[in-house]
């Protein structure tokens, strides 16, 4: 991999993990009009990236994280199950580029349908479960997991800001557990002043891109995210099948 490809890919990383379009959808695409090879073990390098503009962004929300533990923890036990017992088949899924506009659709449907979201509820342990589920479906590269987790979370009737908290207090430990599960391969990237670099730029542009989200739950235009990614959905369709 070039040095431009690997600044660049921690670029697209840092912006598209947090805004509700798939980072790993993006990363595939990138490498694949770049002639590279999917690995999953780079996708979760930059990952670590994000994890720490996370910790950073949400560094005064320790009491939530902590009154809400509970619902964390069920929350995160389906993606956890999933990823432990599929880990081979998501990798494989990972190499083919096919399956992202059939991917990117579902996120499209999950952001188009928080359009008439009502805010009536608190989280509880119900819905934490159900968000968890819905989290598993982001181990599927183009299925946005703040998308899908945000998205749900807001169908339930939990306010935008509870959502946004929520959905972030759960890519901690989620993230944590892909690091756990790759740590090896991790371990056997050459550190280079690139690959360095690259990790930095996603954690800058990732404080960036929480921002953005955050604005945009807040002015309740979380939707529009879905006319990009039906979009993106749409030409991929094309490109890969009808060309």
């Amino acid at each position: 991999m070039s040095a431009l490809s690997s600044l660049f890919l921690g670029f697209i990383q840092g912006l598209t993990e947090f805004l509700p379009i798939s980072s790993s959808g993006h990363l595939n695409l990138v490498q694949y009009f770049l002639n590279l090879t999917p690995s999953l073990t780079f996708d979760v390098f930059l990952n670590t990236a994000t994890l720490l503009s996370v910790l950073v962004f949400f560094r005064g929300q320790i009491k939530y994280f902590l009154s809400n533990l509970k619902y964390i923890l069920v929350a995160t036990l389906p993606a956890a199950f999933i990823g432990v017992l599929l880990k081979d088949q998501i990798s494989t899924i990972f190499s083919s580029i096919h399956f992202l506009p059939l991917f990117f659709l579902i996120t499209s449907v999950f952001l188009f349908s928080t359009r008439t979201a009502k805010n009536k509820s608190v989280l509880n342990y119900k819905s934490a479960l159900i968000i968890g589920l819905v989290q598993a479906l982001a181990l599927l590269p183009g299925v946005s997991r703040s998308g899908t987790t945000i998205a749900t979370a807001l169908l339930l009737g939990i306010s935008p800001i509870d959502a946004f908290n929520f959905s972030f207090c759960l890519f901690i430990p989620t993230s944590l557990g892909a690091l756990l599960l790759d740590s090896k391969a991790i371990s056997s990237l050459s550190f280079t002043p690139v690959l360095i670099l690259s990790f930095i730029i996603s954690f800058l542009v990732g404080l960036f891109a929480l921002f953005l989200l955050k604005k945009a739950l807040t002015r309740k235009s979380f939707w529009y995210f879905g006319i990009y990614t039906f979009s993106v959905s749409i030409l991929l369709f094309f490109l890969f099948f009808l060309r």
